[in-house]
């Protein structure tokens, strides 16, 4: 949060027409200036400091028609401190941010950070219902999902798995990454922004694909009671509510609350799938000084889903030819379930220093706990009867897993200005650990029947297997981490900045599956991070990055049930960016290529002793690509969001890379408040676009293979303000009911994404 000052004498034009603030806006302007608006709050700060200097008659200026309008009032010299926390979206009405620390750990605006960067705000949420971690992601430029079924969800970028989560910027696991369980499903209720860091982040996180970060930033209590409430009604009897309460608990705001709950039920497009979701995030604030604030804060999601489908339907039947069925089909049983609960508690103190530098320190535990057991089909029915004989036909599949994990993280850092060669510089250093325990117990994937299943009207229905009488196969896992980064900001000259850093990483697991075991520790491997901005005038800037990459593959496991050894690599970056009207939009364009070794792939046909997936380390993996992205405001009251993504990946033998992955998509979705008499109306609407996307024949999971060709999806929006406090929203998604498979090919399956679906909203704001 930058501090200001005003020492000189302004001329301040004081404006009572303001239609988004219930507070006049103060604009400050010294000769040969250009105007500066003055938030609220700052604004009475400056009223309230003249100390009587406005007259009476100047306290509420009219003309002879009784309107509002605008007088210039000459001030005597007033001097205002305070601080502006320029990242902070909610209450902005804005699709961009004014700065995000993401990428290095330096605030900066998204002009000045080297690499691409998306923010999906608070507002961008609320426009489009995007109540979870999955509808944020699937929304994002250059953010590709893979959904395996009701309750797995895998979120790729260039190319590469994302597998860096971040919580107000310091790394976590959330839940099983690879197979896709946990960070979907994690309801956005209680944050301010998602923050998309595309590339190598190796300089924060120390680890990780070079795909993508992840930072869900908390809300945060405000110093003025505020209160927020929602309650939804959509398809599927489909219900969500929400409460949000702010409160100071002293006269002053210096110690302060927050505290957000959630429920969300209903059924769902899917024949016999009830998802249900409860979530709940309190935090306290308390000033100690003018100069220190200490918080405390817990979150806690209660991910409960009944029938929960496994895999899809079978996609081939035995004659070659591919079937076809209805969205809604599901073979997942009434017993059928994934229950997972993600808890955070988080403590956090920061102080700051007259000179301007920042002094922060991070605690933070996360556990997860999660149990299974789903059923699924397999194989190839008789196209003619939807049964078959032995081989032919499908069976029913079943497994059950359980398991937890607790995640302990501390991170100091210290960042703030500095004077060299007579220009001012900026310098992060800090220091971080974690240390990681995790306890898995599986039932492999077993024929549950030999008496195949009716594809067609999927029955019989299967009895729950006695899976408490069944041998598990249990796994134990330890992972520790530490590590120290700097990174600094030279300005080399007026219109050049290079940032350099690096961290020191020391990396130890170790593992036990079934017999097999695992030791393996790194200590001291070094990630570099550079980057060189050059402000091309007041709009433009143009950079270069480059970022090492250190991954060690710890949820990828081999045919023996071993993990995988690190990958390691570089990334590469270059880029255009624009500013346009003082930073409300904001615009990209970024070329990147990256080379890795050891990366982890599917191996065609092979399984861990679990059952899972196995996989191997490939060298000589190449992506590369380009990215556009469009995000803030237009005009007054229109707000846009946009974006291309296109990359090429394969690996080292010149195989295409995860070709279960568009190559190509693009999304846009604008709102636009209606000016005059229509102000209350606001409409608003987009489209997503994804190309084709394949499992090729014996590769990975997939024997016969499966592809989905190209589609767009189309979503609309309405809302309209009752009164300032009240108001009601419609969505629509998938307005033109396209049908379009998630996965095709996968164990040879096949699952369909959700047909037309409405969501009817009413808010309140206090």
């Amino acid at each position: 949060m930058p501090d200001f000052t005003i020492t000189e004498k302004p001329r301040w034009s004081l404006d009572m027409c303001s239609q988004h603030s219930a507070v006049p806006r103060l604009y400050g302007q010294s000769e040969g200036t250009t105007r500066t608006v003055l938030g609220p709050a700052v604004a009475v700060a400056v009223l309230i400091g003249t100390q009587g200097a406005f007259a009476a008659e100047s306290a509420q200026i009219q003309n002879k028609s009784g309107e509002a309008s605008q007088e210039e009032i000459v001030l005597p010299v007033i001097t205002v401190a305070g601080r502006m926390d320029t990242a902070i979206t909610e209450g902005t009405d804005s699709y961009t941010t004014g700065e995000t620390a993401a990428a290095t750990r330096l605030s900066l605006s998204l002009e000045e950070t080297p690499q691409a960067v998306t923010v999906i705000t608070r507002q961008r949420m609320d426009d489009q219902q995007l109540n979870s971690v999955q509808s944020v992601l699937d929304n994002t430029t250059g953010v590709a999902s893979y959904q395996s079924d009701s309750e797995r969800t895998s979120f790729y970028s260039r190319g590469f798995l994302i597998n860096n989560i971040q919580y107000d910027g310091i790394p976590t696991v959330v839940g099983d990454i690879v197979n896709g369980s946990g960070i979907g499903s994690v309801d956005t209720a209680f944050y301010d922004r998602v923050e998309v860091v595309r590339g190598g982040s190796g300089l924060l996180t120390g680890t990780g694909n070079p795909s993508a970060a992840i930072n869900l930033v908390r809300k945060r209590p405000t110093r003025d009671f505020s209160a927020a409430a929602s309650l939804g009604a959509g398809s599927w009897n489909t219900y969500r509510s929400m409460g949000d309460i702010s409160t100071p608990l002293t006269e002053d705001g210096r110690i302060r609350t927050r505290l957000v709950g959630t429920y969300q039920d209903g059924h769902s497009y899917l024949d016999g799938y009830k998802p249900e979701r409860k979530s709940f995030y309190g935090i306290i604030e308390a000033d100690l000084t003018s100069d220190t604030m200490v918080s405390l804060g817990y979150d806690y999601q209660d991910i409960t889903p009944q029938g929960s489908t496994w895999g899809g339907l079978p996609l081939w039947f035995s004659d070659g030819t591919q079937a076809e069925y209805s969205r809604s089909k599901n073979y997942a049983q009434d017993w059928s379930y994934w229950d997972n609960t993600l808890k955070t508690a988080f403590a956090e103190i920061e102080h700051r220093f007259d000179n301007g530098w920042k002094l922060r320190a991070v605690a933070n535990q996360y556990r997860t706990d999660f149990d299974a057991e789903l059923l699924g089909l397999v194989g190839q029915p008789d196209r003619a009867t939807g049964l078959g004989f032995f081989p032919s036909g499908a069976y029913p599949v079943a497994l059950a897993s359980e398991g937890h994990s607790r995640q302990n993280t501390f991170d100091v850092m210290a960042s703030g200005p500095f004077e060299l060669l007579g220009r001012q510089h900026d310098l992060v250093v800090g220091a971080t650990s974690s240390r990681r325990t995790a306890s898995q117990d599986d039932i492999a994937p077993f024929y549950a029947g030999l008496v195949p299943v009716n594809v067609y009207e999927l029955s019989p229905a299967f009895p729950r297997p006695d899976f408490d009488a069944m041998a598990r196969i249990p796994t134990r896992t330890r992972i520790k981490q530490s590590g120290v980064y700097s990174a600094a900001r030279f300005s080399l000259a007026e219109p050049l900045k290079l940032i350099v850093g690096g961290r020191f990483s020391n990396y130890e697991i170790d593992d036990v599956t079934g017999s097999s075991s695992l030791h393996y520790k790194k200590s001291s491997e070094f990630t570099p991070y550079a980057g060189l901005i050059y402000d091309i005038d007041k709009t433009y800037s143009a950079y270069v990055s480059y970022t090492g990459i250190f991954n060690p593959q710890t949820d990828y496991r081999d045919s023996r049930g071993n993990v995988l050894t690190p990958a390691k690599g570089k990334s590469t970056e270059i880029g255009l960016k624009g500013a346009y009207m003082d930073g409300r939009l904001n615009a990209s364009v970024a070329l990147f290529e990256t080379r890795l070794d050891n990366a982890a792939q599917m191996a065609a046909g092979s399984y861990t002793p679990s059952g899972a997936q196995a996989y191997q380390g490939v060298d000589g993996t190449k992506s590369r690509g380009i990215e556009l992205d469009l995000q803030g405001e237009v005009a007054r009251g229109w707000n846009i969001y946009a974006g291309v993504a296109h990359f090429t990946a394969q690996d080292g033998d010149g195989v295409r890379l995860n070709s279960q992955l568009p190559r190509t998509t693009a999304q846009l979705f604008t709102t636009y408040q209606l000016p005059g008499d229509w102000r209350k109306l606001t409409l608003g609407g987009g489209v997503k676009w994804q190309s084709r996307f394949y499992k090729a024949p014996n590769t990975g999971t997939s024997s016969l293979g499966g592809e989905q060709s190209s589609y767009a999806l189309v979503s609309l929006m309405g809302r309209y303000a009752i009164t300032k406090q009240t108001g009601v929203a419609v969505n629509v998604n998938n307005a033109f009911d396209k049908k379009y498979a998630l996965q095709k090919g996968d164990f040879d399956t096949v699952g369909y994404g959700a047909p037309r679906n409405v969501m009817v909203t009413l808010n309140y704001k206090y």
